[in-house]
């Protein structure tokens, strides 16, 4: 799991050397405290001489009492500071640590391709950047720490014992295996019952994000008590999880305390009848007491932070599992490097199937020079949108390539490829800001004047400045406080802003209605312009100023040609453009135009 983290532990090195350090001084301080207890019952009120190496210490009794207060007052004081020290340094190291753990999470999801998005849910995802990512920060500052120094205070203690007093060191860790056992068996069990746990609550996060996000649709169906049972039912098994989690460690934290109290009892009935027979003085069974007390202690702190590390532990298998996911788009070794391209684009017998074995794409091939502005058009799931995702790379070929000036896209720098690209998608996502922040979303030289004049250059002025705040309206969530159409003029006009070679139209006027859909038009004609430009679009009638149209059916281009010629050739194009409407087996292949 460690690998995983290790380079963001490098820079707070000097932070984790500063606690450990802490932790060891604090280790050191609990070995101390027992012993000036001894010298108190022994010397002070016993009257036993002082051992030869404390021959220095005042032999008066209330002298050395005020010098064994002092020193025990001093241990006090250096352990409250350690602890301190400690607790502060690798808590700091830990929230930078999983402040970087968070950011290397976020980044390598946006780098996971368009497959990855599509099998994982949002809600899922949000909960690993968030309750997951937490689950860990918490086991990094609580536990870690406490552990640390009680790991240490433990192996020393144990060695002190077993100078001091062997027998009585093996009598009193002889039940040490049964709670390693134990520790290991619950340890695992809460593991495993929190990573079922996590699940759940990915599973909640994920149902919560869909219908906080589709509410106009469950309210319109009334499914709103479909949608809480489903929540309910996710957070009611995370819930259960839980339960079981806190019965595994109920039963870990009294096993703890009963070996504990045993091996207490034996070591002090052993003891007294070793004082009486003057084997042993109280005050090195007090000592030994002491110690017995402090090596259980790291094991009682076990089970009461066994829930928190088993947690933690099912969390960072989550975090891993997205860590380990390679679906990203794949960056060749000394990929090209562009400046600006001049927009020539092509397919070159492509293929393309899903992992389930469905072909959308069928031995494509087609040119399109650099300016020229192609339509593809042809029924739903003829592979229109597939072609157009390839060439930004949001998909992949199965076979053959597609070309940017004669290069394939796979071999050219991925930043480099998409910065040459202007993309408006079908459902146009705004973000939560104003419209001339949306307009040049990415750029950040993003002035307000630069957003006017894109307006201005494309035609929308007008249509932006009707909005209720003109280029300040505030955006909400997904744009849900524009209308469908204020939306699309504002993913056209932000496309425009990047002035790229190569503009992709995925549905630019669906869902608008006449007035506003030959507003868009006149704006796309004007943004097409020195642009080599491909338009995906169910939308036959406003397709007369584009140069070239590709009929695309199962996968295959069934004609080619501008609006006029295909019209004229009264063959699918045209039946499409007539009827609106058209089964797959209308088509005869053999009328087929030649490319």
């Amino acid at each position: 799991m460690l690998r995983h983290f290790r380079p963001h532990l490098r820079p707070v090195r000097g932070l984790l050397a500063v606690g450990l350090a802490a932790s060891v001084n604090s280790a050191v301080m609990q070995w101390i405290a027992p012993w000036p207890l001894k010298y108190i019952f022994d010397s002070v009120i016993n009257h036993k001489p002082l051992p030869s190496y404390l021959s220095g210490l005042p032999v008066a009794t209330t002298s050395l009492l005020w010098v064994l207060a002092g020193v025990m007052s001093a241990v006090a004081i250096l352990l409250a500071l350690s602890d301190y020290l400690s607790t502060r340094c690798v808590a700091t190291a830990g929230q930078r640590v999983i402040f970087a753990i968070r950011g290397q999470l976020f980044r390598h999801i946006e780098a996971q391709g368009t497959s990855f998005h599509q099998r994982r849910q949002v809600g899922d995802l949000l909960a690993r950047l968030g309750g997951d990512v937490q689950a860990i920060q918490n086991a990094v500052v609580t536990a870690v720490p406490t552990l640390v120094r009680n790991v240490l205070t433990l192996l020393g203690m144990v060695v002190i014992m077993l100078v001091v007093q062997w027998r009585f060191s093996l009598l009193a860790i002889l039940l040490v295996p049964v709670l390693a056992v134990a520790s290991r068996h619950y340890l695992t069990r809460i593991k495993a019952i929190q990573r079922r746990a996590r699940h759940a609550d990915g599973e909640a996060s994920a149902v919560a994000q869909e219908t906080l996000t589709s509410m106009t649709v469950v309210q319109a169906f009334g499914a709103e008590d479909v949608e809480a049972r489903r929540y309910e039912e996710a957070t009611g098994r995370g819930l259960e999880e839980g339960r079981r989690a806190i019965v595994a460690q109920s039963q870990f934290t009294p096993l703890v305390t009963l070996v504990m109290t045993m091996s207490t009892v034996a070591v002090l009935l052993f003891g007294v009848q070793a004082i009486n027979s003057g084997q042993l003085s109280a005050g090195d069974l007090l000592v030994f007491m002491a110690y017995l007390r402090g090596m259980f202690s790291p094991i009682r702190q076990l089970s009461k932070l066994a829930g928190v590390l088993g947690r933690a532990h099912a969390a960072a298998d989550r975090v891993i599992e997205i860590l380990n996911t390679h679906d990203e788009v794949a960056q060749v070794s000394g990929a090209t490097r562009i400046r600006r391209a001049a927009g020539t684009l092509a397919w070159h017998d492509v293929s393309f199937a899903y992992r389930d074995g469905v072909k959308v794409l069928d031995g494509v091939t087609l040119e399109v020079p650099v300016g020229t502005r192609l339509a593809l058009v042809g029924l739903t799931g003829s592979g229109k949108s597939t072609a157009m995702r390839m060439v930004p790379r949001f998909l992949e070929p199965t076979s053959g390539a597609v070309l940017l000036d004669g290069v394939d896209v796979a071999r050219l720098d991925l930043a480099d490829l998409r910065r040459q690209i202007a993309y408006v998608p079908q459902e146009p996502y705004l973000f939560r800001a104003t419209v001339w922040e949306n307009i040049l979303y990415g750029r950040a030289d993003a002035d307000k004047r630069a957003a006017i004049d894109v307006a201005r250059r494309v035609g929308l002025h007008e249509v932006i400045e009707s909005f209720p705040h003109g280029y300040d309206t505030m955006i909400g969530e997904r744009g849900l406080a524009l209308s469908g159409g204020q939306r699309q003029c504002v993913a056209i006009t932000r496309a425009m802003a990047r002035q790229a070679p190569v503009l992709l139209l995925d549905e630019p006027t669906v869902g608008l209605d006449a007035e506003l859909e030959s507003e868009v038009l006149s704006a796309l004609e004007i943004a097409a312009a020195g642009s080599t430009t491909i338009i995906v679009s169910h939308q036959l009638s406003g397709l007369r100023w584009v140069d070239q149209i590709a009929v695309l059916s199962d996968g295959r281009i069934l004609e080619l040609g501008s609006h006029a010629e295909l019209e004229a050739h009264r063959s699918v194009y045209w039946k499409l453009s007539g009827l609106r409407s058209v089964h797959v087996d209308e088509f005869d292949v053999d009328e087929t135009i030649s490319l």
